[in-house]
Protein backbone atom coordinates (compact mmCIF):
# COMPACT_ATOMS: atom_id res chain seq x y z
CA UNK A 1 0.00 0.00 0.00
CA UNK A 2 1.47 3.54 -0.83
CA UNK A 3 -0.03 6.79 0.18
CA UNK A 4 -0.60 7.39 -3.59
CA UNK A 5 -3.31 4.82 -3.62
CA UNK A 6 -5.05 7.02 -0.92
CA UNK A 7 -5.34 10.84 -2.21
CA UNK A 8 -8.03 12.00 -0.29
CA UNK A 9 -6.53 11.37 3.31
CA UNK A 10 -4.34 13.72 5.05
CA UNK A 11 -1.03 12.88 6.48
CA UNK A 12 -2.38 12.57 9.94
CA UNK A 13 -4.09 9.46 8.90
CA UNK A 14 -1.89 7.96 7.01
CA UNK A 15 0.89 5.98 9.30
CA UNK A 16 4.39 5.21 8.01
CA UNK A 17 6.25 1.96 9.49
CA UNK A 18 10.03 2.37 9.19
CA UNK A 19 12.15 -0.35 7.09
CA UNK A 20 15.33 -1.08 6.48
CA UNK A 21 17.23 1.89 4.52
CA UNK A 22 17.03 0.09 1.01
CA UNK A 23 13.21 -0.56 1.27
CA UNK A 24 10.38 1.30 0.70
CA UNK A 25 8.45 2.08 4.31
CA UNK A 26 5.10 0.46 4.80
CA UNK A 27 2.20 2.47 5.08
CA UNK A 28 -0.69 1.77 7.40
CA UNK A 29 -4.01 4.05 7.52
CA UNK A 30 -5.29 4.88 11.06
CA UNK A 31 -8.39 3.92 12.45
CA UNK A 32 -11.55 6.20 12.33
CA UNK A 33 -15.10 6.26 12.87
CA UNK A 34 -15.56 5.52 9.38
CA UNK A 35 -12.51 3.26 7.96
CA UNK A 36 -10.69 0.11 10.21
CA UNK A 37 -8.13 -1.82 9.03
CA UNK A 38 -7.58 -5.57 9.67
CA UNK A 39 -4.01 -7.12 9.31
CA UNK A 40 -3.75 -10.44 8.46
CA UNK A 41 -0.39 -11.71 10.30
CA UNK A 42 0.56 -15.53 11.64
CA UNK A 43 -2.51 -16.47 10.58
CA UNK A 44 -5.11 -14.85 11.43
CA UNK A 45 -6.81 -11.86 11.15
CA UNK A 46 -6.18 -8.96 13.98
CA UNK A 47 -8.79 -8.30 15.13
CA UNK A 48 -10.77 -10.92 14.66
CA UNK A 49 -14.07 -9.14 15.55
CA UNK A 50 -14.99 -6.05 14.62
CA UNK A 51 -17.81 -3.80 15.45
CA UNK A 52 -18.78 -0.78 13.01
CA UNK A 53 -21.31 0.68 10.94
CA UNK A 54 -23.44 0.39 7.80
CA UNK A 55 -21.09 2.00 5.11
CA UNK A 56 -17.51 1.97 6.89
CA UNK A 57 -14.87 1.03 4.97
CA UNK A 58 -12.80 -1.92 6.43
CA UNK A 59 -9.20 -2.83 4.44
CA UNK A 60 -7.53 -6.10 5.26
CA UNK A 61 -3.58 -5.71 5.18
CA UNK A 62 -1.25 -9.23 4.06
CA UNK A 63 1.29 -8.55 6.64
CA UNK A 64 1.94 -12.27 6.77
CA UNK A 65 4.61 -14.28 5.06
CA UNK A 66 2.20 -16.35 3.10
CA UNK A 67 -0.75 -15.43 0.76
CA UNK A 68 -3.75 -15.02 1.94
CA UNK A 69 -7.64 -13.94 0.96
CA UNK A 70 -10.67 -12.51 2.38
CA UNK A 71 -13.88 -14.30 1.74
CA UNK A 72 -17.34 -13.96 3.14
CA UNK A 73 -18.38 -17.72 4.80
CA UNK A 74 -21.76 -17.79 4.66
CA UNK A 75 -23.28 -17.85 1.05
CA UNK A 76 -19.30 -16.82 -0.40
CA UNK A 77 -21.19 -13.04 -1.59
CA UNK A 78 -17.44 -11.50 -1.51
CA UNK A 79 -14.20 -12.74 -1.80
CA UNK A 80 -11.16 -10.72 -2.34
CA UNK A 81 -8.38 -11.92 -4.42
CA UNK A 82 -5.36 -13.59 -3.71
CA UNK A 83 -3.44 -11.34 -1.05
CA UNK A 84 0.38 -11.43 -0.90
CA UNK A 85 2.65 -10.05 1.75
CA UNK A 86 1.86 -6.44 1.73
CA UNK A 87 -1.35 -6.76 -0.76
CA UNK A 88 -4.25 -5.27 0.63
CA UNK A 89 -8.50 -5.45 -0.18
CA UNK A 90 -11.00 -3.10 0.78
CA UNK A 91 -14.54 -3.34 0.95
CA UNK A 92 -17.69 -1.26 2.00
CA UNK A 93 -19.58 -2.98 4.54
CA UNK A 94 -23.34 -3.29 4.54
CA UNK A 95 -24.30 -6.04 6.49
CA UNK A 96 -22.94 -8.26 9.73
CA UNK A 97 -21.02 -11.07 8.27
CA UNK A 98 -18.52 -13.67 9.01
CA UNK A 99 -15.70 -14.21 6.91
CA UNK A 100 -12.10 -16.50 6.55
CA UNK A 101 -9.56 -17.76 4.55
CA UNK A 102 -9.95 -19.82 1.89
CA UNK A 103 -6.41 -21.23 1.52
CA UNK A 104 -6.31 -21.80 5.37
CA UNK A 105 -9.98 -22.37 6.31
CA UNK A 106 -8.95 -22.29 10.12
CA UNK A 107 -8.82 -18.77 9.98
CA UNK A 108 -11.97 -16.63 10.90
CA UNK A 109 -13.32 -13.31 11.35
CA UNK A 110 -16.40 -11.37 12.15
CA UNK A 111 -17.81 -8.04 11.12
CA UNK A 112 -20.59 -6.93 13.30
CA UNK A 113 -22.61 -4.32 11.85
CA UNK A 114 -24.41 -2.31 15.27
Amino acid sequence: MTAEEYPDLTTEEIVTTPTAENEKPEFALKNTSSFHTIEIKEMKFQPDQLKLHKGDTVLWINRDITDHDVTEQTKKAWTSSKLSMGDSWSKVVTESADYFCSLHVVMKGKLIVQ
